[in-house]
């Protein structure tokens, strides 16, 4: 996975200007006509933190490759990305959220901790919503549309 190279980077806290792609593995996660990502793409049930990838200072092409090459499976579900939202972490931060990079499974894996937890599910599923909306809603998170949905490819056999 990437070897000692990111084992040399302990975890650290990304700052507000940094930026982080939540990549869209469902067409259901934005709207086109909008051009908008929906609140539900950045919902991290059944987890407690969502994972993303820090981009700033990428190149498209670059985000995109890191987003095939590490988190696309041959599963249904994952074997798609149709876009991606990307997000200042100042974003997070304003929900109090910290985005923490922290190269798990791959160099770049962030993830966004904090998500409220009250003992409340009902609540605390309404936290998380209104979050969400909050993030889908701002003007400062994009929506990244590739050419052509990238598709799984299977490895060919050695």
């Amino acid at each position: 996975m990437g070897g000692a190279e990111n084992e040399r980077q302990a975890p650290h806290e990304l700052l507000p200007s940094d930026v982080v792609a939540r990549v869209l593995y469902s067409k259901s996660r934005f709207s086109r006509e909008r051009q908008r990502p929906k609140p539900n793409a950045f919902d991290p049930t059944p987890y407690t933190e969502l994972s993303v990838i820090h981009v700033t200072g990428l190149s498209d092409l670059t985000i995109w490759q890191i987003a095939k090459e590490n988190t696309m499976r041959d599963e249904q579900g994952r074997d798609t990305i149709h876009g991606r939202a990307d997000v200042p972490v100042e974003q997070f931060l304003q929900h109090r959220l910290r985005a923490i990079r922290d190269n798990q499974g791959f160099d770049r894996h962030t993830s966004v901790v904090g998500w409220p937890t009250p003992d409340d599910a009902n609540e605390r599923k309404e936290r998380w919503k209104e979050i969400c909306l909050a993030l889908s809603q701002s003007e400062q998170v994009k929506l990244v549309l590739p050419v052509e949905p990238i598709r799984f490819q299977k490895p060919l056999d050695d």
